[in-house]
């Protein structure tokens, strides 16, 4: 260490000595600064930032002066002479003259000895500052904390998850959705990287730096706000989406510091929006092909009439007539087809009334018995038996639930496990097809509900799911989809009970 350096060192020693020893203050005279020396004396808090002050003694003739008297209710004594005051508090270290009589300030200066300091009327104005500067700094530590309290309470009661990132992806901070949401505290999380963190819970979601599409890296190499939308699959195999923004904040030399991102969910909102879109594209189907199936009905119609002519017809040989076998095949064929299409196309009618899901579970369940022995697919039930009646159509309700039973056995072709449980959840009745399929992959898994959409190449229309969809949402239900590539598949379908029929009519 240095000369330098070791006087310094010294100094800030002595310094700190002097902060923790304090000061015991007498004071001469009541003149102008006395009121903030006092003040000074009696706000505590400044301890924070100022050595100790005691006061301790005052002299002050005039005893009726009445300035004394704040200063007698803390305990200070009053003396004649500075003489007076020092023989009795041995432990003044600092005497404040206020009186402005220069032949006094001459005499203390010759009369005190070493190990006491003085402060004369000129320096007690650097109390007076020294007070004001407190008290500017207790109102703007007033305004910071109101300032934080209320940008703290707006930064957790959002129940967007929000992150404050460094330039390297880092956590510096986050909000009170993010800790409720990983069940951690917030030191846990503080130090992690985004894309570590939402791994945990979304680890299919594909959040990564070196991904293009990281809201984080462009708004980091753009210098601009960043967003994008994400997607992933939880472990029960639904799908959820989030909007993510990204923002970049600048200090005050306009360099890139740090990065706020946003994380909003909006599952419903997206799955709202499909099923508008999905309305709105069923009705534009439906007109269109009703509209298509009466014009095709027609020709098709008389090609059949004349198709069963030939047929009974003595004038062919055997391989004409075998044509004319597989025009009328074709024909009622089509005509089926068509038939699929306009039933569809149109509003589906149904008679509602009380419905035993369990019952109907249990029957279709033995009309697929003889096909899941085949393809070795064992059948598991969980029933609910203490379950409500549902409001439906029973006919309806089994044309559904034969519809996912035939599309489970199709994604089992080398065996598995097909269930079918009942229960009651958020007020609806639940009746739920589970399989150990392959799966429906990602890239196709928001076609499934499109009408005439098939993987079965070529055979099939395309209306199982779509139809089913359509007549549970008729009825006032709902379905829902999970699934996962190479685990399974999960239908999931919500029937009104049968307490929620229509007002004066009476349950059976």
């Amino acid at each position: 260490m240095s000369d330098v350096d070791e006087r310094v060192y010294q100094d800030q020693l002595c310094i700190l000595e002097e902060a923790e020893k304090g000061f015991e203050i007498g004071i001469i005279g009541t003149g102008v600064g006395f009121n903030s020396i006092l003040e000074l004396v009696r706000k505590t808090e400044l301890q924070e930032f100022f050595p100790k002050l005691n006061l301790v003694g005052i002299v002050q003739p005039q005893k009726s002066e009445p300035k004394l008297r704040q200063a007698v209710k803390l305990g200070v004594k009053v003396y004649d002479t500075y003489q007076e005051m020092l023989k009795a508090h041995s432990e003044i270290n600092l005497v404040i003259e206020l009186t402005d009589q220069q032949h006094l300030i001459r005499k203390l200066r010759q009369d005190l000895p070493v190990n006491i300091s003085i402060i004369d009327h000129s320096g007690a104005a650097f109390l007076c500052g020294l007070l004001i500067m407190a008290e500017v700094s207790d109102k703007c530590r007033l305004d910071l904390f109101q300032q934080q309290a209320i940008l703290t309470a707006l930064f957790d009661q959002i129940q967007d998850d929000i992150l404050l990132l460094d330039t390297r992806g880092k956590i510096l901070d986050v909000n009170q959705s993010v800790v409720k949401k990983m069940g951690k505290s917030k030191q846990q999380l503080l130090g992690l990287s985004c894309w570590q963190l939402f791994s945990e819970i979304a680890p299919s979601s594909g959040c990564d730096l070196k991904s293009p599409d990281c809201p984080f890296r462009k708004a980091l190499k753009k210098e601009k706000p960043a967003e994008s939308l994400q997607t992933w699959v939880d472990k029960h195999g639904r799908a959820h989406y989030y909007r993510i923004y990204a923002y970049p904040v600048f200090n005050e030399q306009g360099k890139l510091t740090k990065v706020v991102e946003m994380r909003r969910d909006i599952t419903h909102r997206t799955e709202m929006e499909k099923r508008l879109h999905q309305s709105e594209k069923l009705a534009a189907i439906g007109e269109l092909s009703t509209y298509m199936a009466h014009e095709i009905r027609n020709p098709l119609f008389a090609i059949g009439g004349f198709a069963n002519s030939l047929l009974r017809s003595s004038n062919l040989d055997e391989g004409s007539l075998e044509k004319v076998r597989i025009i009328l095949q074709e024909s009622k064929r089509l005509d089926n087809i068509l038939k699929n299409i306009i039933n569809f196309s149109k509003p589906t009618s149904s008679e509602k009334s009380e419905i035993n899901v369990n019952r109907i579970v249990m029957d279709i369940l033995q009309l697929f018995r003889l096909s899941c022995e085949e393809q070795q697919i064992r059948t598991e039930t969980e029933i609910n038996h203490g379950l409500a009646l549902a409001k439906g159509d029973p006919e309806l309700i089994k044309q559904c639930l034969i519809n996912l039973i035939k599309n489970s056995i199709e994604a089992m072709p080398h065996g598995g496990v097909l269930t079918l449980s009942t229960s009651m959840e958020d007020d609806f009745i639940m009746i739920k097809v589970s399989d150990t399929g392959r799966g429906i992959p990602k890239d196709i898994r928001e076609k499934v509900f499109n009408p005439f959409f098939s993987t079965k190449k070529g055979e099939g229309s395309g209306l199982g799911l779509a139809m089913t969809k359509k007549i549970i949402e008729d009825m006032g239900g709902r379905l829902e989809l999970f699934s996962q590539e190479k685990k399974g598949t999960t239908v999931v379908l919500y029937l009104p009970p049968s307490l929620a029929l229509d007002a004066g009519q009476e349950p059976s």
